[in-house]
């Protein structure tokens, strides 16, 4: 899978909005299209939502617009200052649908957080593995990461199965932010550079 598109229109250290747009930082493997959200996918975003979402992020209240809004505007402002946090919305692309999400937050030492989410209906035809390739590979040439970790709850086979297929091997299990425990799976995206 190639990135096919990964270009920003705006010039770097430029931090203004104008009308909600944002950087264009869009990947694609012809079959999905990524690209950050706008304010005018809320509602979109939103009506995604459901209880198995709610779940597997352990959130503890299904989300409001108000929510949603903040949701992105807090990743668009991580995008303008080149910030930890990268999300993509998943657009398929026959028809131009949003059918979820795709993220990456840098957690330091050359290590990423991938994560990823699908809306009903959509689910199971393959959208969140090909976005999490081109994700990988964003990390990997954009970020300079060397590892990427992949949590999930126990029970999760979809996400598990996704990242066994992404190459990933699990590594433990660790606390997670609503008192359950996460399994995790590392990824290494390339050897670390050799000491001479």
């Amino acid at each position: 899978m190639a990135i096919l598109r990964a270009t920003c229109d705006m010039s770097r250290g430029d931090t203004g909005v104008v009308q909600d747009q944002l950087p264009e930082y869009s990947l694609t493997d012809g079959v999905v299209m990524l690209r950050p959200l706008a304010l005018k996918d809320s509602h979109a975003w939103l009506a995604g939502e459901d209880g198995e979402q709610r779940r597997w992020f352990e959130a503890p209240r299904p989300s409001q617009l108000s929510d949603v809004e903040q949701f992105i505007a807090d990743c668009q402002e991580s995008w303008r200052t080149m910030g930890s946090h990268r999300h993509w919305g998943i657009w398929s692309r026959y028809p131009d649908v949003l059918v979820g999400g795709v993220d990456l937050r840098a957690l330091g030492n050359d290590e990423v957080n991938l994560s990823y989410l699908v809306f009903p209906g959509q689910r199971r035809r393959g959208f969140a593995l090909r976005a999490a390739h081109l994700v990988v590979e964003y990390a990997s040439t954009t970020m300079s990461a060397q590892t990427v970790i992949i949590k999930m709850l126990p029970g999760n086979e979809y996400s598990r199965n996704l990242a066994l297929a992404l190459g990933a091997l699990y590594v433990g299990d660790e606390p997670s932010d609503g008192g359950a425990i996460f399994h995790a799976f590392k990824l290494r995206l390339r050897d670390t550079p050799r000491q001479e």
